[in-house]
């Protein structure tokens, strides 16, 4: 359980969250006036309508309420945080469920001989579980890893990663001075970034998120953030 000497805990958040999986009246209440109105605002900024905004906020909140997912907040970040990396994986469900609304006719005998409802049914079978958000975002980021320029993606993971200090990187690279493995390190981290909303966009493209959205719903890991998968 955290505690209040871990530097990121935030010790309010976590009690707040505690009070409303306690069902306190006051701290729904609360919720109610300070945290619904950044949700919807979060959504109608991400493209949702304000009817699609509204229906997000109804599943959040079935979620939150019936499923008990304030129980997968530790905070290891900001509640609102957690809340609108929710919203934003929920919207996205929303957008595929809708997408994979087909017209009857469709539905027609396609030569295979098989039950058009069976069909469907296997496909809905074979997808994957993983919560849609998390899922989109791990396709996002391999393909924005793939996308970098090699060397400088190469001294972006032994800083990072292998903790290789800066003036050793200097060394490797033949004696270059401080300022070049630095400009190869921010330009691997603006690529990725470029690359991955990029990469949104084309996929998503109604789902209109931002680096700081993406930044969030990585603080805690997509299990602890978004809940666990249904």
């Amino acid at each position: 359980m955290p505690t209040d000497e871990s530097p990121a805990f935030h010790a309010a958040d976590f009690e707040f969250a505690q009070d409303l999986l306690e069902g306190d009246k006051a701290a729904w209440r609360r919720f109610d006036t300070e945290m619904k109105p950044a949700i919807l605002s979060r959504l109608l900024a991400q493209g949702a309508s304000p009817a699609d905004a509204g229906e997000v906020l109804g599943i959040v909140m079935e979620k939150l309420w019936a499923h008990q997912k304030l129980a997968a907040y530790s905070g290891g970040g900001p509640l609102a945080g957690f809340l609108r990396a929710m919203a934003s994986n929920a919207w996205l469900e929303l957008l595929r469920k809708h997408r994979r609304m087909v017209p009857a006719t469709s539905l027609a005998d396609d030569g295979d001989g098989s039950d058009p409802i069976e069909r469907l049914a296997r496909d809905e079978a074979a997808a994957p579980q993983e919560t849609p958000l998390a899922q989109l975002l791990r396709d996002a980021l391999l393909h924005a890893m793939s996308r970098v320029d090699a060397e400088a993606l190469l001294v972006l993971r032994l800083s990072l990663l292998q903790e290789v200090k800066q003036r050793d990187l200097c060394l490797l690279w033949g004696g270059c001075h401080e300022g070049t493995i630095s400009r190869k390190k921010q330009e691997a981290m603006e690529q990725i970034r470029d690359e991955t909303l990029a990469y949104l966009a084309r996929r998503e493209p109604t789902l209109q998120i931002t680096w700081q959205d993406l930044l969030e719903a990585c603080g805690e890991g997509a299990d602890a953030i978004l809940g666990p998968s249904q």
